[in-house]
């Protein structure tokens, strides 16, 4: 059964739970990638998603169809995660890696490691930089549509892509001088 977009939101705001059911399975891959940029972790991402797509269910009343139903579940999602990595952070978590190395050396050669890696340049943004990099670049949203979908302004969604390309930048910088 295809269900075109325009017909699929109208029933999903009519509180149709099986068009929404299909929505989500449809758009489920794109939306994820918000989530996951923020958290960088898989099974969070998934607790982000379910809950965030609870949250949509039961605001769908809400919905005021200014923005398409896509970006406004982004914009739901990215909240989530934001709230998350928030809550999160306030909780207190012992690394077991840094457990098994208490009284060990720190020293970066010793364990092998030469060089950064891109995923722990991402580590170094903030997750509200990952998770604007991914709107930006990841699904290629405007600056305009990005800062309706996290609620910012179109300053700081440009601010945010320019600091997060400059980690980059220097992380290809130092690469292709090792290389």
């Amino acid at each position: 059964m295809t269900l075109l977009m325009e017909d699929t939101g109208t029933a999903v705001r009519a509180g149709d739970v099986q068009a929404f059911e299909a929505f989500v399975r449809a758009n489920d891959r794109k939306l994820r990638g918000v989530a996951w940029a923020v958290v960088r972790n898989a099974e969070q991402t998934d607790d982000i998603m379910q809950s965030a797509y609870e949250k949509a269910f039961r605001a769908l009343p809400n919905f005021d169809g200014r923005s398409s139903m896509t970006t406004w579940l982004h914009s739901i999602i990215y909240r989530t995660a934001i709230d998350y990595v928030r809550y999160e952070g306030r909780r207190r978590h012992t690394d077991i890696d840094q457990m098994r190395n208490v009284g060990g050396s720190t020293d970066a050669a010793s364990h092998g490691i030469h060089r950064m890696e891109l995923g722990d340049v991402m580590d170094q943004m903030s997750p509200e930089e990952r998770g604007t990099l991914m709107l930006v670049t990841g699904l290629g949203y405007s600056y305009d549509d990005a800062a309706e979908i996290l609620g910012e302004s179109r300053g700081t969604i440009a601010s945010r892509v320019s600091r997060a390309r400059t980690r980059i930048s220097r992380w290809t910088d130092s690469e292709e001088e090792q290389s």
